[in-house]
């Protein structure tokens, strides 16, 4: 049996009110709120974080042997991202790894590239991670639509929770959303056509396909997990297709945080698996230049294996984000200075270990655990025992300050040191808290994040946020 092992979301804290872009530009906008990714997260930062999710606490990823990536967003054009979360999860160098892009069906594609590769027997155990942070015009009639978020599941042969039975394919052009290689901006052609001759024909007839071919009627299935451009495309899609959309639809992540593009329909199957018992149909269907659609059955192992962080704990606990002005900073639509110092590759090569696997040293004569890694205990003063340690993802602050001064997009900057659990002390930027939230004794955890700006490159490292 081949199917998903695991899953898990990742929604950023930031909210904007749509009523906010109202009131900006005069236009008429969608009740709710979008989720925005914060000034130091972007697609590969969100992807981590949630393919994070799906690997046991503290483990260096376990059986897993493949990252597969799925993204419209990508923070870079020529250069693998899923070899940086790889990375980043601390997986061998010898895992595979694949972007997939092009369109927000990609994230059900490299879904079902996954299963290929398991069922072939060329990998074991893969983690599939999609997350968009698509940027809209200013004053579009889609920038009120898109939100940002991530979503991952892990694919294999052992303890499956949803068996993939099979699987349908639509693949022709049509021109719904797009951007150039030169486009800032999402572009669309929105309205009645394009929702009823691309996605609703598409999708539609990519589900009508698997229903026939496993002898289905709509009413045979539990839950539908759709991607939608717009606030109602999936549920009068589901009424044509006969499903009830009150009983049967999971309701889109665009009622709660936007449209997540690449990541939609992962996000709204992983709400399915949150909500359906054992023996459970699901279809899950994205689309794109075409339409994929997926027949899962959730097995027995489904209870006891659920996410660690369901999908209303997961867009809980948010922070509004005060201004439009600042949505738009955040963007990068209003111009910054973002200018940092250049990271060339023989730094970045000697301290991989250390600073993206976050590895530190551990003293084999008293058991001290330090960062960064070095040859000497800071304890006992021991030479040359000290081995490579893998350090904690949780913690508590021990101590903190407010920087005012330092040269970075959002102030003042919270600075804190510290207490991993099982041992380490770091001095760390904390990002995504309130401003009564940063104190002594708070729980946090770490997450991968865009340190700054410098050499026309990104530069990630470790930062605290508060545990959700």
């Amino acid at each position: 049996m081949v199917g998903i092992t695991a899953y898990s979301f990742y929604v950023p804290r930031l909210r904007l009110e749509r009523a906010r872009i109202a009131q900006a530009w005069g236009t008429t906008q969608l009740p709710g709120e979008i989720a925005v990714a914060n000034y130091d997260e972007d697609a590969l930062t969100m992807a981590t974080e949630a393919a994070l999710g799906c690997l046991p606490d503290g483990a260096a990823g376990a059986n897993v042997d493949g990252v597969y990536f799925a993204s419209t967003s990508a923070p870079y054009r020529e250069k693998q991202v899923a070899g940086v979360i790889a990375t980043a999860c601390d997986l061998p160098r010898r895992t595979q790894s694949s972007d997939f892009t092009g369109s927000v069906r990609s994230g059900v594609s490299a879904i079902l590239a996954a299963t290929n590769a398991v069922r072939a027997g060329m990998l074991t155990d893969v983690v599939v991670t999609a997350a968009d942070s698509r940027v809209a015009a200013p004053e579009s009639e889609v920038e009120g639509l898109f939100g940002d978020a991530a979503a991952a599941v892990r694919v294999g042969r052992d303890a499956v929770i949803a068996e993939l039975v099979g699987a349908a394919f639509v693949s022709e052009e049509f021109t719904h959303l797009w951007r150039t290689d030169d486009d800032r901006f999402v572009q669309a052609f929105p309205g009645k056509f394009s929702t009823t001759f691309g996605y609703a024909r598409d999708l539609g007839e990519a589900i009508r396909s698997l229903l026939g071919a496993h002898g289905l009627e709509p009413a045979a299935v539990a839950r539908l997990a759709l991607y939608s451009p717009d606030a109602r495309a999936a549920a009068d899609l589901a009424k044509e297709l006969g499903f009830d959309p009150r009983r049967q639809l999971v309701p889109p992540p665009i009622n709660d945080i936007g449209s997540a593009g690449a990541a939609d329909a992962l996000l709204a199957l992983g709400r399915a698996l949150d909500e359906t018992a054992p023996g459970d149909w699901i279809i899950v269907g994205s689309y794109g230049e075409g339409a994929d659609a997926l027949l899962l059955r959730a097995t027995e192992a489904l209870p006891a294996r659920r996410a660690r962080a369901s999908w209303a704990q997961s867009v809980a606990g948010c922070l509004p984000l005060s201004s439009y002005e600042k949505y738009l900073k955040f963007r990068r639509v209003v111009d910054v200075d973002e200018s940092g110092e250049a990271i060339n590759n023989v730094l970045e090569f000697k301290e991989l270990k250390q600073n993206t696997r976050l590895y530190g040293s551990r003293c084999t004569a008293c058991g001290t655990v330090q960062f960064p890694m070095a040859q000497v205990c800071l304890r006992c003063k021991a030479r040359d025992r000290l081995a490579a340690y893998k350090l904690g993802k949780s913690g508590v602050i021990f101590t903190f300050t407010v920087d005012h001064l330092i040269a970075n997009l959002e102030h003042p900057l919270p600075m804190a040191v510290i207490d991993l659990d099982g041992g380490g002390r770091l001095y760390l930027q904390v990002t995504d808290f309130a401003d009564d939230e940063v104190r002594i004794g708070v729980p946090v955890t770490l997450t991968y994040r865009r340190l700054h700006e410098g050499g026309g490159n990104h530069n990630y490292f470790w930062k605290a946020r508060p545990l959700r």
